[in-house]
């Protein structure tokens, strides 16, 4: 399904207050962030313009503003200090000069009403997108997953235009088009194949160690702990031989959780949240909806490629989203025990947070 376009149109009665809105938050970019950033806030705040009715049309606009800047910076990893560029909150809160109370409870009512979360491709600057898996991930006819930056510069021109990629990562090399222009540059650097196996490829050794990062995407966080944490990651490793229980096991070992709660992993989609991902969850709990059961399926059995990302669902009311990518897989595990957690980034997130 394409993606709807985004514009700066807003309608006559919303128009004062859109250009009040966007004069300060390209100030705040042109100081701060860059015209990548200016450009989405404005989109952003357009597209609540549009709603009906519009949250715009009663606050100051700074204040809305300052919401609508700290939440697209927030899909984006705006506080994390390894982004380029990068701002505390408290700091984007003074320069707006808004309190933080007032700055977080725009910036989640932006992200209600836009229905976005961190690595929303539809709300991600250019340089981000180049960097999310997820955007680049494609269902053929034949129902392979496919990393849409492999493809044939013919092929990635056709996906563009029906709305599954955003843009032709290799038609300008193909075209012989200078790659330094804007952020072609680091798009053509992230056109690399996925390095799915071949259907015919053979079976893996029950031995087989696959590494997997798994980074929480959304959920109850708040914006104290986002700010302090902004990429909460855990590298696991486990065999090919061991099912999807044992790494969900790992995983609520890995995240410090202390409450079970139904779980389910999507694979072979486009990650987290994709309709036409297959489902493993726990059979008993459900209607018969699943495309397989967490203990009876191995990591081997999904036929995972090195560059494939799939999404790991926890707790059906507090919803935390996951998304997990396949780093690395070894022909043979070492000596110990597995699955086990290699690497931590960030804290865990309290399971049931105060906001």
């Amino acid at each position: 399904m394409a993606k709807p376009a985004k514009s700066e149109t807003v309608p006559k009665a919303m128009q004062e207050k859109f250009d009040s809105i966007t004069a300060i938050t390209n100030e705040f970019a042109q100081q701060h962030l860059n015209e990548d950033y200016a450009t989405l806030i404005r989109q952003a705040a357009a597209a609540l313009c549009r709603k009906r009715p519009s949250p715009l049309a009663s606050g100051r606009a700074k204040s809305w503003a300052c919401g609508i800047t700290h939440a697209i910076g927030m899909v984006n990893f705006l506080y994390d200090p390894s982004q380029d560029p990068h701002i505390s909150a408290s700091d984007l809160y003074a320069a707006f000069g808004v309190g933080a109370s007032t700055g977080q409870g725009k910036s989640k009512q932006v992200r209600d009403t836009l229905k976005t979360h961190q690595m929303d491709s539809n709300w991600s600057i250019p340089a981000m997108i180049d960097k999310n898996p997820l955007v680049w991930m494609v269902q053929t006819s034949s129902g392979m997953i496919i990393d849409a930056r492999s493809a044939p510069p013919e092929v990635q021109m056709r996906m563009a235009e029906a709305g599954l990629i955003p843009y032709a990562p290799g038609a300008a090399t193909a075209s012989g088009q200078d790659s330094s222009q804007g952020a072609k540059s680091s798009r053509q650097e992230a056109a690399k194949p996925a390095g799915r196996r071949d259907s015919d490829a053979p079976p893996r050794s029950p031995d087989a160690l696959y590494v997997l990062d798994a980074s929480i995407i959304d959920g109850p966080l708040t914006e104290a702990f986002l700010e302090e944490n902004p990429q909460i990651t855990r590298t696991v490793e486990i065999k090919g031989s061991q099912n999807l229980k044992a790494l969900h096991q790992i995983l609520f070992k890995a995240f410090d959780r202390e409450e079970e709660h139904l779980h389910e992993f999507q694979v072979g989609g486009r990650g987290p949240r994709d309709p036409n991902a297959r489902r493993y969850g726990i059979s008993a709990s459900f209607d018969g909806d699943l495309d397989g059961d967490v203990e009876t399926t191995t990591l081997n059995s999904l036929n995972l490629a090195v560059g494939e990302v799939f999404g790991y669902w926890f707790d059906f009311g507090d919803d935390w989203w996951h998304m997990i990518e396949v780093k690395e897989i070894q022909p043979k595990a070492g000596k110990g025990r597995f699955p086990k957690v290699t690497r931590r980034v960030g804290a865990s997130p309290p399971q049931y947070a105060e906001f």
